[in-house]
């Protein structure tokens, strides 16, 4: 295995000097000599040990991420927008998939404090939670920020969640639907909860009752969302429609009216949240909650990049929504 003496040897300087340039330290090195242990570096392939360096510099140049549920499209794009904004900033991702799972979380806490992650972002209020009950926080002195609200005392970014569920039902009644019902997430949620009480909100405020038994709690999964519809369809009257509270259980839920051959949006509409791209190839088209899904991924690293250089951040920092109407309502 080559080591750095090898490339001092290589290059005619000092371990010293070699070290000074791989650190990228301030004590002054010529032009000549820093490219003649680049080019020694290159030549035997020399790959610096990470452990020992960050034991020296005090970082690791890496950041933990911690999200539910890998295989959900919503979450993909809200780690590309974090990835491209660590990559420009010269950090490396350590994904962590919960799997919504209380035991994995507290395992994947521990991971990331043995390796010495220089921040965390946690996506969803739910992990965060979990994080503040194992007393993370005050364990470690790691800076951290949540996509989504929280309780805790560390920047967020965020939608506001019951506002965009408010409109959505506000469109549905605009279109003459008033039996509405909801398949909503698992109530542990916080972003569950706020798009519930927009949904009741906007049921109050147009004179219509509240009714819990119109919602049916299900995983986020298209099995979910098909549980979720054909249980909704059996109430008394059967909904005219349908608040999805992500596009995947919406998809669930279309095959669901299909297969009892209800047509969309005659018999009943679904709106979801969202906008991942299965959205625009359903039929019909499935009218969504846009999320910008993306920005506030990238959002999230460049708060936590600035927090690592001690600069100033907002608590919270919230993202627009847009509702796109598509043929299913």
């Amino acid at each position: 295995m080559v080591t750095i003496k090898d490339v001092a040897r290589r290059a005619g300087v000092s371990v010293t000097t070699v070290s000074r340039v791989l650190n990228n330290t301030p004590h002054p090195v010529s032009p000549e000599t820093r490219q003649k242990v680049l080019e020694a570096v290159a030549e035997l392939g020399f790959c610096p040990n990470a452990a020992a360096r960050s034991l020296q510099l005090h970082e690791t140049r890496t950041i933990g991420l911690m999200l539910p549920d890998v295989a959900n499209p919503y979450y993909s794009g809200i780690v590309r927008g974090i990835e491209d904004v660590a990559h420009e900033e010269g950090y490396t991702i350590v994904l962590c998939n919960t799997d919504r799972s209380r035991e994995r979380t507290l395992k994947y806490l521990r991971v990331l404090r043995e390796k010495r992650v220089d921040g965390v972002i946690f996506m969803g209020g739910g992990i965060a939670e979990d994080a503040k009950e194992d007393r993370f926080f005050q364990q470690e002195d790691i800076p951290t920020v949540v996509i989504g609200r929280h309780s805790g005392a560390f920047p967020s970014v965020q939608i506001d969640n019951a506002e965009a569920a408010r409109q959505a039902v506000m469109h549905l009644l605009t279109r003459g639907y008033r039996y509405i019902g909801c398949i909503a997430g698992p109530s542990s949620s916080t972003t569950v909860q706020d798009r519930l009480a927009g949904y009741r909100r906007a049921l109050v405020e147009n004179g219509l009752e509240y009714e819990p038994s119109w919602v049916v709690h299900a995983d986020f999964t298209p099995a979910g969302g098909y549980r979720a519809a054909q249980e909704l369809l059996e109430r008394q009257p059967r909904p005219t429609a349908l608040l999805v509270h992500n596009d995947l259980m919406a998809v669930g839920a279309i095959k669901a009216l299909a297969d009892r051959g209800l047509v969309i949006p005659r018999d009943v509409a679904v709106i979801g949240f969202d906008d991942i791209p299965l959205a625009s190839y359903v039929t019909p088209g499935l009218t969504t909650v846009r999320i910008p899904v993306y920005e506030l991924g990238a959002t999230a690293m460049r708060l936590l990049r600035d927090l690592l250089v001690g600069q100033p951040v907002p608590e919270v920092t919230i993202l627009p929504v847009d509702l796109v109407v598509r043929g299913s309502t």
